[in-house]
């Protein structure tokens, strides 16, 4: 087991006078343009450096969203489910049921998707998701 000796703590990162919520909406516009131009990598170095400053549900719902775009919708997860609930908008929860479908986790990826519609019930993904896996959802209810 390794103790916290070599830790060194984001903040302690920081340039000296400077403010990390301005680092942050820094390193979050960089990575929204990154994401844009698709570099993916790049866009995710940029917005999980920006959550380590300081923590925003945007940036999440976009770290979330670059992993998704980029195929690997199981690193989706724990970002989108940390921005689904740190805000009440519906494209978190609906990013969060496509990647839960995309990994397999059909049940899951239903009652996320309730949960999107319960925030906007004209959402289209969260629409496609819960009419993907209505039928097995539903079955699994009864027994």
């Amino acid at each position: 087991m390794h103790g916290a000796e070599g830790w060194v703590p984001i903040v302690q990162t920081n340039r000296v006078g400077s403010d990390p919520v301005d680092e942050s909406t820094a390193l979050y516009t960089e990575g929204r343009a990154l994401l844009e131009s698709g570099d993916f990598v790049g866009a995710v170095e940029k917005f999980e450096a920006s959550i380590a400053r300081s923590p925003h549900f945007k940036t999440l719902e976009l770290l979330g969203e670059t992993f998704l775009r980029a195929g690997d919708p199981a690193r989706a997860i724990v970002p989108l489910a940390a921005a689904t609930t740190l805000n009440a908008q519906v494209k978190a929860p609906s990013l969060l049921a496509e990647a839960l479908l995309a990994t397999g986790n059909r049940f899951k990826a239903h009652e996320i998707a309730k949960l999107a519609l319960a925030r906007d019930p004209m959402n289209k993904r969260a629409k496609a998701v819960f009419e993907s896996t209505l039928a097995e959802y539903s079955a699994g209810a009864d027994e």
